[in-house]
């Protein structure tokens, strides 16, 4: 037999509880008694009907919404968790959401309706679309005309990211005509190239919020072409409009937070990024600086080294300029001998040359024409030439040529 104790009974039925999803987020319809606000901000009531009764709790942050006072008597229709509380082993209701009674009917379709789109996929996570930059620039808002929620928004698109430009497109957000007027401007600014649209309303009743439960609303959102953000109503606030947009935000104020960057983020990281460039470049500059300063020192290195070997070739260029000079002065100086040799030789021979012309002048001029005919000696000449033989002189004029002149003689016999 198996033998528990009671921590572990109501332990056990507890888990069996919290796992059951058909007895979690139910709604119950009944008449508070014995309601207690404690001072913590909770609400302790029981909740009844004509033949049974359960204890209720309602913490402080979802009692912070309710729009109503409730008291003993209120017939309530409240949406809950079924729990044990294990200190006194109590079944009883943890509520999240609670209203007047005559909204049952409301709350019905509500279900009704979203369980119909959801079987049809509209809520479907494969066809939502994500938000195509990070740093939005176009941004149309649909909200309700000079509402908080409309003050909100802009407020914080200037806090957050005053780069974009938002247009607002005001529309109607309760009543009978709400769904039809926000389908209206939603199909018109699908067609205008915005990047994101914001579909906002501040908080209020379920009964308040149920236009942005229409069906063809729904619908509609379906089948935009433009991403699009929900910010309707408070966190614990959920309707069809929220469950078909490709993001669900708590409050119009978060809408505008999940799509823009936060400016100061932005500029702390390009102040973080000017940072890092600066200590590149800066970096860069110092290692392109000790690069020079190396560069500059080998230069003047080089400059000393070519000065020395500029200093070298003109010692080289002079050692070979003296060199050809005293080559040149010995060149000179063997020219100036050797000239001297030559006009000596040359004076000698033409001393010589001078001795032996004028022994020969002197011979020539005692074997001379004129001297021998000084010495008694005649020429015969006939025709301009010398006769030397009798049998060639012939039988008419010639000259008979002495040492001081010449007589005409004719040959006889």
């Amino acid at each position: 037999m198996l033998k528990l104790s009671v921590t572990s009974l109501l332990r056990y039925l507890k888990n069996k509880l919290d796992s059951d999803d058909n007895l979690q987020r139910i709604y119950v319809v009944g008449e508070i008694s014995n309601f207690h606000r404690h001072n913590s901000g909770h609400l302790y009531f029981t909740l009844k009907d004509e033949s049974s009764a359960i204890s209720c709790v309602m913490f402080k942050s979802s009692a912070s919404s309710l729009n109503f006072e409730p008291k003993t008597g209120d017939k309530v229709l409240i949406l809950a968790n079924t729990s044990i509380f294990e200190v006194s082993g109590q079944l009883q209701l943890y509520v999240s959401k609670m209203s007047l009674d005559g909204l049952g009917d409301l709350y019905a379709k509500y279900e009704l309706l979203k369980k119909k789109l959801s079987d049809e996929g509209k809520f479907d996570d494969d066809h939502k679309i994500d938000l195509p930059c990070e740093y939005i620039n176009k941004v149309a808002v649909l909200v309700g005309d000079n509402s908080a929620a409309m003050s909100d928004i802009k407020t914080c698109f200037k806090r957050r990211w005053p780069l974009a430009k938002v247009d607002y497109y005001p529309v109607l957000v309760q009543g009978n005509t709400a769904a039809s007027d926000i389908i209206s401007k939603l199909l018109e600014v699908d067609k205008l190239n915005y990047e994101a649209i914001i579909l906002a309303r501040g908080g209020g009743s379920f009964e308040d919020l149920f236009c942005f439960n229409d069906e063809n609303l729904v619908n509609t959102i379906y089948g935009l072409k433009t991403f699009i953000v929900t910010g309707i109503g408070h966190e614990q606030d959920f309707t069809l409009a929220d469950f078909v947009a490709d993001l669900r935000a708590p409050t119009p104020t978060a809408a505008v937070e999940l799509i823009t960057p936060d400016i100061e983020d932005v500029i702390d990281v390009i102040e973080d990024y000017e940072y890092r460039i600066i200590s590149s470049l800066t970096d860069i500059y110092d290692n392109k600086l000790m690069r020079y300063d190396y560069l500059f020192e080998r230069l003047i290195h080089f400059q000393d080294l070519l000065s020395n070997v500029s200093n070298t070739i003109d010692n080289h260029i002079n050692r070979i300029k003296q060199a050809i000079l005293h080559q040149i002065d010995i060149y000179k100086k063997n020219i100036k001998y050797s000239n001297n040799s030559l006009s000596n030789r040359l004076n000698f021979s033409l001393n010589q040359k001078q001795l032996l012309f004028k022994r020969l002048n002197t011979l020539l001029e005692a074997y001379s024409s004129q001297n021998v005919l000084k010495r008694g000696y005649s020429l015969i000449i006939q025709d301009d030439k010398v006769v030397k033989s009798s049998k060639k002189l012939k039988d008419k004029e010639f000259n008979i040529k002495f040492y001081d002149g010449s007589v005409s003689a004719i040959k006889k016999g």
